[in-house]
């Protein structure tokens, strides 16, 4: 089903499998192909087709994807899957970061600052270490300016140099 990007029936075949054969050896490529299928689904064809900047829309099946790929990772850390599924969750991880930080540039421009503090935060504590961390502390800095608290966006910035020389 995989493989003929039938990703439905392969994630129903999947979960299937792993129901009827909780102790199988190979219920870690069921948990792989399921967390494929998701990570495949997120970005559509046109998408892709087009190049499209996806980390401006919802990732609808990210998260589904990530949960299977760590659920891999925690349980078979020695599968022949386990590697692929790590880089898998870094770029998930860079994926949603970057998604957090347009939704929170798009509250810094209308002017709700502490909603966009919020999601640069949560950007921030939930995918640290991902390549856009940079642009939440810039957000963070800029809403807290917005909003009168220098200190706080002091400290962004204190943060963003120490981080990211010469990105602050």
């Amino acid at each position: 089903y995989f493989k003929s990007g039938k990703y439905e029936q392969a994630v129903e075949a999947a979960d299937t499998f792993m129901r009827e054969n909780p102790t199988s050896p190979r219920i870690d490529y069921a948990l792989y192909i399921k967390a494929l299928c998701y990570f495949e689904r997120d970005a559509g064809i046109l998408e892709r087709w087009f190049r499209r900047d996806v980390t401006k829309r919802p990732p609808n099946d990210v998260d589904l994807a990530y949960s299977s790929l760590r659920r891999l990772v925690e349980r078979y850390p020695t599968s022949e899957y386990a590697a692929d599924a790590e880089q898998r969750m870094l770029a998930i991880k860079e994926r949603m970061s970057a998604y957090e930080n347009s939704v929170a540039d798009y509250y810094l421009r209308r002017g709700a600052y502490v909603a966009a503090v919020n999601r640069a935060k949560g950007a921030l504590e939930e995918y640290n270490g991902a390549s856009s961390n940079a642009d939440s502390l810039r957000i963070m800095a800029e809403a807290y300016d917005n909003l009168g608290m220098t200190d706080l966006a002091a400290d962004a910035r204190k943060v963003l140099q120490a981080n990211f020389p010469g990105d602050g």
